[in-house]
Formats: C-alpha cells, sequence, structure tokens
C-alpha cells in the first residue's frame, strides 16, 4: 500500500524560528499570563531551536525609546546574534528580515513574541498573506490582559496558524530516536524545563538507572522474582 505524503511537517531542517520583541517594557506589562512563566517558555523555544540548529531570528521594536533591551536569557543563548531592531509593527515591513528570511530559504515558520495582538498578530496575519505556514507557540506568547491574548489567538488560528506549545514544538522537532544522542537531547531539555512533565522524566529516569544498575550488578541465578511466591520454573 502506498501512503500519501503527510505535509506541515516541523523538522530542523523545513523550518525557521522567530523570537519577537521579548523585550523588558513588554515583559513586565505581561498580565494574560504569569510573566515569569511565558518568558522562561520563550527561552525554552530558544534553547530547543539552539539544539536542533534551527535557524532562528530575534527581533525588537522601538529598542531604544519605547520596548527597551531584549530579555537577557535570548541573547545568553544567542550571543553572537545580533537582534534586528525594526519600527514597523510586522516584521514582514522590514528590510532586513525580509532579506534574512530570503537566505534562509524556509516556509515554515515557528514564532513566538510579545504582545500577541500587537507585533506577533500583525506579523503572524502578514506571513499568512505571504504564503508561510505558520506555527505558533501559543504559550511563549503574552499581552497585557488575557481577552486580548485569547481573542487574538483566536483570530491567527481562523487564519490558518496552527497553535502549538514550546513542549509541542520540541517533541514535533525529536521525531527520530535512532541517533545515540537523541535520548538526552530530549531529557535534558525536558527534565530541566517541563514542568510536571519534567519531573515524571526525573523519576522514570532515576528508576531505570536504578535498575540498570541492579541488574547488571546481579548473577542470573541470584535475582529474587525467580523464587518469588508462585513462580514455577521450568528449568
Amino acid at each position: 500500500m502506498i501512503l500519501q505524503t503527510v505535509h506541515g511537517r516541523l523538522t530542523p531542517t523545513n523550518c525557521a524560528v522567530i523570537l519577537m520583541d521579548y523585550q523588558l517594557q513588554f515583559a513586565v506589562s505581561i498580565n494574560s499570563a504569569d510573566a515569569d512563566i511565558l518568558i522562561h517558555n520563550g527561552i525554552n523555544v530558544a534553547k530547543t531551536a539552539k539544539t536542533f540548529s534551527v535557524p532562528t531570528l530575534l527581533t525588537t521594536i522601538g529598542q531604544a525609546n519605547f520596548g527597551g533591551p531584549i530579555v537577557s536569557g535570548f541573547q545568553e543563548i544567542f550571543p553572537d546574534r545580533e537582534p534586528i531592531n525594526r519600527t514597523a509593527l510586522s516584521i514582514f515591513e522590514d528590510s532586513m528580515v525580509l532579506a534574512a528570511l530570503e537566505r534562509i530559504g524556509r516556509n515554515r515558520l515557528v514564532i513566538a513574541g510579545l504582545w500577541t495582538d500587537f507585533g506577533v498578530a500583525a506579523s503572524v496575519q502578514q506571513a499568512r498573506q505571504l504564503g508561510y505556514e505558520v506555527f505558533l507557540v501559543v504559550d511563549a506568547c503574552g499581552d497585557i490582559t488575557l481577552r486580548a491574548h485569547a481573542i487574538a489567538i483566536q483570530r491567527l488560528c481562523r487564519e490558518g496558524a496552527v497553535p502549538m506549545t514550546w513542549l509541542q514544538m520540541l517533541l514535533a522537532l525529536h521525531r527520530d530516536w535512532a541517533p545515540p544522542e537523541a535520548y538526552d537531547v530530549l531529557f535534558n531539555i525536558a527534565e530541566n524545563h517541563a514542568s510536571a512533565y519534567g519531573l515524571e522524566i526525573q523519576y522514570s529516569r532515576g528508576g531505570l538507572d536504578e535498575r540498570q544498575t541492579r541488574l547488571a550488578n546481579d548473577k542470573p541465578g541470584e535475582r529474587g522474582w525467580p523464587n518469588a511466591p508462585g513462580f514455577r520454573s521450568n528449568h
């Protein structure tokens, strides 16, 4: 049986990440979610992009007189990446952004940033009009009110943006367990940053390490379970 190719799948080689306007002035006014968690989620997007070598753009708007500097955590992940500062609301009205995307040459964009109903919404709408597939990391976007954020997300999804969380982005990019380093790449990010899922990984990993150590040290005839009540050996 021949299966149809599934379109729209994110891979490290077919997408680019745009982290928009994670600036101090915008961050301190966030009320749609806990600002610390939201910025943390944005940094997780940056770490995921860096881990999988996905081309990434950092942008700011009115850095000198409006939005302020970018949150330092993003610059620490990309120390050699200068944020593209612009004056237009949409990043697609900035010639430097357009030139960078032209060089990257990918038509799937993962977008996250501040504020949702400000620069993010204008940019996602224009990206869709230009024919880009847009994946919007909703838990790494925020606005000055929950209503503004929620309505913007609904509107952008109706216009074709695909909503996802930062963890869903990580799992979408990390689909192949064959490479030896694959297991550690996923676990190192999720264990430290994925809340309850990270705690579950820590618990599972600790139990797995303990079991592997015990089995490595045991001799086949000395394991307790063959002698447990009700166990009948065929030998």
